[in-house]
């Protein structure tokens, strides 16, 4: 009976484990693909093509851009917050995002990565936040947590809905480009706080971006110009791109493309317009949430891609998101190369799907109220099934227990029915001698 017992029970835990399995091989947005199809059968190719565009926000031209362009959000820096109260730009991000003339709301973010990199917390609380490497000094893990913490309280009382933090370069010397900015420890506690810090986002329904995959490194130039890395790529899968492998682990639904040229992928195109390292991303690495280049405005672009358009370059390598401040020019150039079929729409149906269903998952004011009603009932009914079979194994022993402690009893009653016969004989033996 233990032995079935114990089939049973390993039988039940097969089971949870392959489902779990099953869940995890889904994509990130894939339960919000139904529903960002139904919107986007309403939708114009045009309104489509704007959703794959984050623009630099300026106030003075948001409200025509976004009922013309209509584009997926908006990135704020400092000067946007200057001279505004908290429900100043409140106000004035709703007026934005009512403009929008279809059914799914503007995403509105920032840089906060903090240290030399803040934008909010110049304006909005006592100091800036400090840099992942200060507060890691001070406490490790714990304390940066602490401080994503207060990060993410701050940009939901602004009503912003993503964060293009962490930063997940791996940089050792102060010479470095990105030394600042990193934690500037080695790739295995990088992984750990990268891993640590998207959890945190996850957990709280906030979107973090990690970035600038691949990776930085020691490279020692800005993104206002370019730069080559030259190292063996099995040295970079073995220390750069370990802390991203983690957070596509852990599920980071963003993950922002430098402009940097690492020869060992693509010798040509820098990597947020190369289509060998998105393929590297997609397909070597799993990765299916956002893909987002950074700044096309940045002089490592501009500089460098003259005769083509950045963002039809963009596109064609498969990025989701592109962050422009030049956002009609960017717009117009996508648009004229759908219509010359130098972009096939699948790319663009694709990208749009994805990006409408992760402001499904992280952004819509209803998303409390969506939930994967198929999933929680084919979990449930795992989970009742289950307890069915516990519940009954327990009956069974506690009955089977019962039964024998029954059967104890009533050999105890004939023995004490015999003893008790035994006894009257020898006393009615014994009388009769008396006799």
């Amino acid at each position: 009976m233990k032995f079935k017992k114990m089939n049973i029970l390993l039988l039940f835990i097969f089971i949870i484990f392959s489902l779990l399995n099953l869940i995890d091989s889904k994509e990130l947005f894939e339960d919000y693909y139904k529903r960002a199809e139904e919107i986007m059968s309403d939708m114009t190719l045009n309104q489509k093509i704007g959703q794959m565009f984050i623009a630099r926000y300026n106030n003075a031209t948001a409200v025509e851009e976004v009922a013309n362009y209509t584009p997926a959000g908006y990135l704020l820096f400092d000067d946007n917050f200057a001279n505004h109260t908290e429900k100043e730009l409140i106000s004035e991000l709703r007026n934005a995002s009512n403009q929008l003339p279809i059914n799914i709301p503007l995403a509105f973010g920032v840089n906060e990565e903090g240290g030399t990199v803040c934008t909010a917390s110049l304006y909005y609380r006592e100091g800036i936040f400090p840099s992942p490497r200060e507060s890691f000094i001070k406490g490790g893990i714990n304390t940066i947590l602490e401080v994503e913490k207060d990060k993410r309280e701050l940009l939901h009382r602004l009503k912003l809905n993503y964060n293009f933090a962490p930063v997940a370069d791996i940089s050792l010397d102060p010479g470095d480009y990105m030394y600042n900015r990193s934690l500037g420890q080695n790739s295995n506690i990088t992984s750990d706080y990268i891993k640590n810090v998207v959890d945190s986002y996850y957990e709280n329904t906030f979107t973090c971006c990690v970035k600038h995959f691949p990776g930085y490194g020691n490279i020692t130039n800005s993104p206002d110009d370019i730069s080559y890395d030259k190292r063996p790529l099995d040295y970079l899968k073995k220390n750069d791109l370990v802390p991203f492998a983690k957070a596509i682990e852990h599920k980071v639904p963003m993950i922002m493309i430098s402009h940097l040229i690492v020869e060992e992928i693509d010798k040509y195109y820098p990597s947020s317009l190369s289509k060998a390292v998105h393929d590297m991303l997609r397909n070597e690495y799993n990765y299916s949430g956002l893909i987002v280049t950074d700044s096309l405005s940045l002089g490592a672009i501009t500089k460098n891609i003259t005769n083509v358009s950045a963002a039809v370059l963009a596109v064609l390598a498969g990025n989701d998101l592109i962050v422009t401040y030049n956002y009609k020019e960017h717009y117009d150039d996508v648009v004229a190369a759908v219509n010359n079929n130098e972009i096939n729409i699948t790319l663009i149906e694709k990208a749009a799907k994805r990006v409408i269903a992760w402001k499904l998952q992280y952004i819509y004011k209803e998303q409390n109220l969506i939930f994967n009603f198929a999933f929680l009932y084919v979990f449930g009914s795992f989970i009742l099934i289950g307890l069915i079979i516990l519940v009954s194994c327990y009956v069974v022993r506690n009955k089977k227990k019962h039964l024998n402690n029954y059967d104890d009893e009533e050999d105890n009653n004939d023995n004490f029915s015999a003893h008790g016969k035994r006894l009257i004989s020898n006393q009615s033996d014994q009388r009769d001698s008396e006799l």
